[in-house]
């Protein structure tokens, strides 16, 4: 898919496989649109994990466009350079991506989104998973699960939060925080 200058920029959101602040991310993804064009970019394990959760079509009907990972090039990633994106927001992000946004490994969708963004000089914000010793986390069915990120995990963080660009929240209400000083 081509780059597309679609007029006024719109929001790239890109969710990967993190079920932990997933529908809080929805339900911000819900108030953004009512305010901006959103397009939301799923990774493969999103596109897996969604529906899990039971929010695909709560996406699909907010969102301007949901754009799939699907082969190995991802053009889309071009519509920064076009101009089409205002911000890039990836919410919630997993640890095996926040891995690849530190160390620049660029090899999926969401991990393209980010690079391209951060050449195009496009403000990025970020929501990990992986902000505390300990979390608490809901399974698919609405659980709470105890999970301990290792020391790797949250130090990955930390280097992500000091990289230029790239703002960092460790909460759905920081993330809120910062979409309302931006979008809202």
């Amino acid at each position: 898919m081509p780059p597309v200058n679609i007029g006024k920029p719109a929001v790239a959101w890109a969710l990967t496989g993190a079920g932990h602040f997933l529908s809080e991310s929805v339900a911000l993804i819900e108030e953004l649109c009512e305010k901006r064009e959103v397009d939301v970019y799923l990774s493969r394990a999103a596109t897996e994990i969604v529906p899990m959760y039971g929010l695909e079509a709560r996406l699909r009907k907010a969102s301007r466009e949901t754009i799939r990972e699907a082969g190995y090039s991802f053009p889309v990633a071009g519509r920064f350079f076009a101009g089409s994106y205002e911000a890039l927001v990836v919410a919630p992000v997993t640890g095996n991506t926040v891995s690849k946004f530190v160390t620049g490994i660029a090899d999926t969708l969401v991990s393209s989104l980010f690079a391209q963004a951060g050449k195009s000089r496009v403000p990025i914000c970020v929501m990990p998973t992986d902000v505390a010793e300990e979390v608490l986390s809901p399974t698919p069915e609405g659980q709470l699960v105890r999970v301990f990120p290792r020391p790797l995990d949250l130090s990955q963080t930390d280097k992500l939060e000091v990289m230029e660009g790239v703002s960092l929240v460790r909460s759905p209400e920081a993330l809120r925080k910062w979409l309302a000083e931006s979008f809202l």
